[in-house]
């Protein structure tokens, strides 16, 4: 993972015909955003699936920075070793699962882990060394979690096992349905209090995430900052800021003639004498094959359309209307060239799907620039 910061030189210094450019005020402000409205309680970033595709190293510095109290959420147990080897040393969730053989590594490297089965907690129970852990709840997503059925039997073989989770949690299927989402919080307090009289007392407990931070009072002790973290929303929050900026360049210019065809499968025909750049992107990027024939992408603060089919490595875009457009010159996929701005959710919409796909499917191995 390479971090630079930019300067006047720095587009002739990058050694690289694609890059990443991450705004780090950007990031900050959309963190304070959303933890002014967090009401006092703890907050953890959720920075899994490589930050959304930010970069799982470079957003976790910018927020460790920050203060080193910050909850990070990632997937897996082999996200949270790489922050380690990094020396990121906030604490961390796995929130997705984890192979019982890796309980041991979560322990060793202070790294807390979710129980969502009994299958998870067999496995947790049998270690001698245990990872600090937090129960998942299932509330009525239906994805990982213990449903309320299971909660007589969860408690006994915790207090049996003599465990104490160090939180509990669950999560909103669709927080801007404030109806469906009542009732999962209800769910949710109610497991909490089952656990209360129980006797077992997690320091924290969790289910709001971006939106519901906006849309509900307080429930439990912490939030999840996830794709807000990043600038966007479902309701597309004036108040936030998009963070990543994708960019390439022109790697060849050239001239074809009206009725010529383009691309595998000739899927297009130029309607006239044209001119066309060649950049050095393509669906192996992460730049979607969905975007061929209907994409655009910024050039001298202009759009231009992309011609054909995106290969796996090259798109061709018409650059006909732009005057003295040169090999090297900077293209943007996604993000702000003077006075236009492509947005993940503008590209989303053209392909059919949400912004989330958009943005954690670029390739993790583009370059990236903190700015």
């Amino acid at each position: 993972m390479v971090e630079k910061i930019r300067d006047s030189c720095m587009r002739k210094t990058l050694p690289v015909r694609t890059w990443i450019e991450l705004d780090k005020k950007a990031l900050l402000a959309n963190f304070n955003f959303f933890a002014s409205r967090a009401r006092g309680m703890e907050i953890m970033a959720v920075i899994k699936s490589n930050a959304y595709g930010h970069g799982l190293v470079t957003v976790a510095r910018c927020i460790s920075g920050k203060s080193k109290k910050i909850w990070l959420g990632v997937d897996s147990i082999t996200e949270a070793l790489a922050l380690r080897r990094e020396k990121i040393k906030n604490p961390i969730l796995v929130l997705g699962y984890t192979l019982p053989n890796r309980m041991k590594e979560a322990r060793q490297n202070n790294v807390s882990i979710t129980i969502s089965n009994f299958e998870s907690l067999k496995a947790l129970e049998t270690l001698k060394a245990k990872p600090a852990f937090h129960i998942k709840i299932e509330t009525g997503m239906n994805r990982l979690g213990f449903k309320k059925a299971d909660w007589p039997k969860l408690i006994s073989r915790l207090q049996k096992s003599n465990l104490t989770p160090d939180g509990i949690y669950s999560h909103l299927a669709e927080a801007t349905d404030r109806k469906y989402s009542k009732k999962q919080i209800e769910c949710f307090r109610e497991a909490i209090l089952s656990f209360k009289n129980s006797g077992i007392r997690p320091k924290f407990a969790h289910i709001l995430k971006t939106e519901g931070i906006l849309n509900f009072p307080s429930v439990g002790s912490m939030v999840r900052i996830g794709i807000g973290l990043y600038g966007y929303i479902p309701s597309r929050l004036k108040n936030l800021k998009p963070v990543m900026t994708w960019k390439t360049m022109v790697a060849e210019v050239k001239n074809v003639r009206q009725g010529e065809l383009i691309g595998y499968g000739l899927t297009e025909k130029f309607r006239r004498d044209s001119r066309v750049a060649v950049l050095p992107i393509g669906y192996w990027h992460g730049y979607d094959r969905g975007l061929s024939s209907i994409g655009e992408v910024l050039i001298h603060g202009q759009r231009v359309k992309v011609m054909g089919r995106v290969s796996m490595d090259m798109t061709v875009v018409d650059i006909t209307n732009i005057q003295n457009v040169k090999v090297g010159d900077e293209a943007v996929l996604l993000g702000r060239q003077g006075n236009d701005y492509i947005s993940g959710d503008e590209i989303a919409d053209k392909i059919g799907t949400i912004v989330y796909e958009v943005i954690t499917r670029i390739n993790p191995l583009i370059y990236k620039v903190v700015v």
